[in-house]
C-alpha cells in the first residue's frame, strides 16, 4: 500500500514536472514603474506599461513601435479609444497577463526571438488590436514576397517589416494600412466579441538579398510586380483527390493591359515527365485577375509558369517552384504530437514540406503552426519519409498540437479546437487526407481519475464538432496514448475510451505508443517525451497504421 501511494505521487510529481510551463531561455523580466514590466530579451528589449500596452519595442537600437502619436499606445487594444488594462501579472518568468474587470485580457508570452500574443475578447462588441509602427519602418513583404513602400493599406494576415539589418514578421493580424499619424504604419487585427486571437512577432535578420531588395524598394527602384501569383505557393503540397493526381489552384493578378493568360506545369510526376504544354487560365480582363483549378498528376516538385499575353506577345510572366501533389494530414494534440522530442528531426526524402497556416516550407524540426510554439524534435519528418517512400508523392504536414493538455482543453469554442480548425478550414474542403490525434497522457493521470466513459465522450465531442464546422467528414485517428513513466506506461481508463472510439468508427485506429518504452523515451528512459530513436519509431508506427488504411482508399479511387 504504501509502496503504492509512492508511486501515485511519484507519477503526480513527473506530471507536473513535464507539464509546468516553460521559461523561455535568454529572457529576463523585471518591474520598472509600478505594475510595469521591462522584457530583456536575446533578440530585443520591450517594455509593457502600467495600463497592459506593449510601448516600446527595441531592436539593435532600432525603436519599432510609435507610442505617444495621436492615441497610440504602441500595440494594444483599442474599442473607440485605447482600453487600458491595468491589471498587469506574471504567472511565471517568461510571461505577462494584462486584464481589468469587465475589459480584453492579453497574454504576452516572450521567448528568445519571439513574441506571442494571446488577445482574448471577453467584452460584448467588437474591438480592434493593433501594432503602430515607427515611420522608419517604411517597407513592408507579404507572405508571397512582394515587398512595397508604405504606406499602404492591404487585407494581408501575415507581414514582415524590414528596415535596415533588421525584420519584424507578424502573424495572426487582419490588415495593415497607413498612413495614421506622422506617417506611421498600422497592423490591425480585428476580433469580434468573445473571440481569442494569436498574434506571433518574430524578430531576426533580414537576408542580404532581403536588406538590399527593401533598400531599392524604399528608393523607388523597385515597383510592383507585372504578374503576381497568389496561389499555389513554394513548397505546397495539394492534397490528391485520386491516386492519379488532384486539382491545383493556379489564381493572381496582372498589372498590364492583357488579353489571357496561361499556364505550364513541368517536372517529374509519379508517373513520368509531365507533358509540356501551356494551358488557358480563366482570365477577367476587368479586374486583371486569373483563377482555375487545373488537373495534375500526382507527384512533385513542379514548376508552375504562369504568363498574361496581349496581341500574341507576352507582356508579364511569374514562376513558383517546388509544387506537388500528394498526401496532407493535420496533425493534433499534446506535447508528443508536436515538438517536446528529444532531438529535432529532418527529412530525408526530399518530398516532405510542412504549413504553418500561411506559408509552406521544408518539414524539417520544429514543426510550424503548432499552438505552443515548441522548438524540439518531432515524429513528422521520419513519418513523412516513411510515407513518401510507399507513395512515392510530396506529404504535407500541418501541426497544430500543445503540449500538456487534457482533452478538457480542446472541446469546441476553445482556443486550441479553434486554431485546429482554423488549419483545416486553410487547407478547404478535402484539402488533407486526414487529422492525426495524439493525447491522453494529461489525462491518464492516477489522481485526474477520468472514466473511460468521460474521455471518449469529450473527444468524439471534438471530433464531430470539427467536422460539423468544417463541412465535410473527413477522417480522424487516434492514437493509444496514456504513458506516464517507465513503471506507469498505460492505464486502461483512457486506452479504452481510445479503443471505444475505434470500435464504434467515430476514428481510426491509431498506433499505441505506449509501446515506446525504455530507451525510446528522452532523459535516459526517464522521460516522457521521446528520443531520437523514439521519435523515428513514432514516426513508424504512425506511418503503419495511415498506409494500411490510406492503401485501401487509394485502391478503390482507381
Amino acid at each position: 500500500m504504501m509502496n503504492r501511494a509512492r508511486s501515485l505521487l511519484l507519477a503526480c510529481v513527473v506530471s507536473l514536472l513535464v507539464y509546468l510551463p516553460r521559461a523561455s531561455a535568454g529572457v529576463e523580466i523585471t518591474k520598472t514603474n509600478g505594475e510595469a514590466r521591462h522584457v530583456k530579451a536575446e533578440k530585443y528589449e520591450a517594455d509593457i506599461a502600467a495600463d497592459g500596452a506593449l510601448t516600446n519595442l527595441k531592436v539593435k537600437g532600432q525603436e519599432m513601435l510609435k507610442p505617444g502619436v495621436g492615441v497610440s499606445r504602441g500595440a494594444y487594444c483599442f474599442q473607440h479609444g485605447p482600453v487600458p488594462l491595468n491589471k498587469v501579472e506574471q504567472p511565471n518568468d517568461s510571461t505577462v497577463v494584462a486584464k481589468a474587470d469587465g475589459k480584453p485580457a492579453v497574454t504576452y508570452e516572450f521567448s528568445a526571438d519571439t513574441i506571442t500574443l494571446s488577445v482574448a475578447n471577453t467584452t460584448p462588441t467588437d474591438l480592434q488590436f493593433v501594432f503602430v509602427l515607427d515611420p522608419a519602418i517604411g517597407v513592408v513583404m507579404n507572405d508571397r514576397g512582394e515587398m512595397v513602400k508604405m504606406p499602404v493599406k492591404e487585407n494581408w494576415p501575415d507581414s514582415v517589416w524590414l528596415v535596415g539589418d533588421k525584420k519584424l514578421h507578424i502573424s495572426g493580424a487582419t490588415k495593415i494600412w497607413g498612413p495614421y499619424a506622422e506617417n506611421t504604419g498600422v497592423i490591425e487585427a480585428d476580433l469580434k466579441a468573445g473571440e481569442t486571437r494569436k498574434i506571433v512577432v518574430q524578430i531576426s535578420d533580414p537576408t542580404p538579398a532581403e536588406a538590399a531588395r527593401a533598400a531599392d524598394v524604399q528608393q523607388g527602384k523597385i515597383a510592383e510586380p507585372d504578374l503576381a501569383i497568389d496561389s499555389p505557393r513554394p513548397w505546397q503540397v495539394i492534397q490528391r483527390r485520386t491516386k492519379a493526381g488532384g486539382l491545383v489552384r493556379v489564381s493572381g493578378h496582372v498589372k498590364p493591359s492583357a488579353e489571357s493568360v496561361e499556364v505550364r506545369f513541368t517536372g517529374k510526376s509519379a508517373d513520368g515527365d509531365l507533358p509540356d504544354k501551356w494551358q488557358p487560365l480563366t482570365f477577367d480582363a476587368t479586374t486583371k485577375a486569373f483563377n482555375a483549378e487545373v488537373q495534375t498528376p500526382a507527384g512533385g516538385w513542379y514548376k508552375v509558369e504562369v504568363q498574361a499575353k496581349a496581341g500574341g506577345n507576352t507582356v508579364a510572366q511569374a514562376l513558383v517552384e517546388n509544387i506537388g501533389v500528394g498526401e496532407v494530414f493535420v496533425i493534433a494534440g499534446q506535447s508528443n504530437s508536436t515538438n517536446y522530442g528529444e532531438k529535432r528531426q529532418e527529412p530525408q526524402s526530399g518530398l516532405a514540406s510542412t504549413f504553418d497556416g500561411i506559408n509552406w516550407r521544408p518539414a524539417a524540426d520544429p514543426q510550424p503552426g503548432a499552438h505552443d510554439n515548441s522548438t524540439g524534435g518531432s515524429p513528422w519528418p521520419p513519418f513523412a519519409d516513411a510515407m513518401a517512400a510507399r507513395y512515392h508523392v510530396p506529404i504535407g504536414i500541418a501541426c497544430t498540437g500543445h503540449g500538456g493538455t487534457s482533452v478538457n482543453a480542446w472541446q469546441p469554442n476553445g482556443e486550441l479546437f479553434r486554431h485546429t480548425t482554423s488549419r483545416i478550414d486553410q487547407l478547404g474542403y478535402f484539402g488533407f487526407r486526414a487529422v492525426l490525434w495524439h493525447q491522453g497522457e494529461s489525462d491518464s493521470d492516477p489522481l485526474s481519475s477520468m472514466s473511460a466513459d468521460e474521455y471518449a465522450a469529450k473527444l468524439a465531442n471534438v471530433i464531430l464538432a470539427s467536422k460539423r464546422q468544417a463541412g465535410w467528414d473527413f477522417p480522424w485517428f487516434v492514437a493509444q496514448v496514456s504513458y506516464h513513466n517507465s513503471k506507469e506506461a498505460s492505464f486502461n481508463n483512457i486506452r479504452d475510451a481510445q479503443k471505444r472510439l475505434w470500435d464504434q468508427g467515430i476514428a481510426l485506429q491509431g498506433p499505441d505508443s505506449d509501446t515506446l518504452a525504455g530507451d525510446n523515451r528522452d532523459n535516459n528512459g526517464a522521460g516522457i517525451h521521446l528520443s531520437e530513436k523514439g521519435l523515428r519509431a513514432h514516426g513508424k508506427l504512425w506511418d503503419e497504421k495511415v498506409a494500411a488504411w490510406l492503401d485501401k482508399v487509394l485502391a478503390a479511387e482507381k
